[in-house]
């Protein structure tokens, strides 16, 4: 049977030590958008394509790099060396037919290849926040995750569990791909913010200075904002402005 997914590696090298970063694509893509600033941010290197029945298929230009003559699809992986982490991009929802082979295809992809970790950020509905005067994020952990000792000891809000299940109502599909990493023993960190739809890119920002307390990406002597670059694609964020011959 031939292999559903195809994986385009130009850098096919070992990740021990890496830790992957994958967002969920969610209430007002918070996840997505905290990935684009990483990966402007810390000019990461496009390592891989991938091609899936799992993806909703899109093409264009390149998201960080106007002068580029290479084009993006929908699911892209970005490398740092330096900073020790992967980037797996999205940029369209799954086709929920096929989202749970995919989700399994990419735990194991990066299991073989000794991935330390791996980080899902998404985000949940603002109408699903119980407690009003808490902290808008929420954290899940599984038991091997290398940053629960942090978290506990910066007393950030566990999910609350309405079963033995994790359930993030608008978090797309990071509960699906938490359950896979725990079946496969991968350790696993689970970062959402409740949130609505909008221009979502304060809480992008905030999720970074989050994302950045457990995982040192940038340096600690200097302001994070004044580090953060934007992709020059959010200039058309929500489309191009009114043409002005209609007034």
């Amino acid at each position: 049977m031939a292999e559903k997914n195809i994986w385009k590696f130009s850098d096919d090298s070992d990740l021990s030590e890496y830790t992957l970063i994958v967002p969920s694509v969610a209430v007002g893509n918070v996840g997505q958008l905290v990935c684009d600033l990483l990966i402007s941010s810390l000019d990461m290197q496009k390592v891989a394509s991938v091609y899936s029945p799992a993806l909703i298929p899109v093409l264009g230009y390149d998201p960080y790099n106007l002068n580029s003559e290479n084009l993006s699809g929908c699911c892209e992986i970005y490398k740092s060396s330096s900073r020790k982490i992967v980037v797996l991009q999205l940029r369209a929802p799954l086709v929920y037919k096929y989202a749970r082979t995919f989700l399994q295809d990419i735990v194991e992809r990066f299991r073989v290849k000794n991935i330390k970790d791996i980080i899902i950020l998404t985000s949940s509905y603002a109408h699903e926040k119980k407690h009003i005067l808490t902290s808008p994020f929420r954290y899940v952990s599984t038991e091997t995750c290398p940053y629960k000792s942090k978290v506990k000891s910066l007393n950030w809000v566990e999910h609350e569990f309405v079963d033995t299940s994790v359930k993030i109502y608008g978090g797309g599909f990071a509960s699906l791909l938490y359950d896979i990493c725990v079946n496969n023993s991968v350790p696993c960190l689970i970062l959402y913010k409740y949130c609505s739809e909008g221009d979502n890119i304060p809480d992008a920002y905030e999720m970074i200075q989050y994302l950045s307390v457990v995982l040192p990406l940038f340096p600690q002597n200097s302001d994070l904002l004044s580090q953060l670059v934007q992709p020059v694609s959010w200039k058309l964020l929500f489309g191009r402005p009114p043409p002005i011959d209609i007034y």
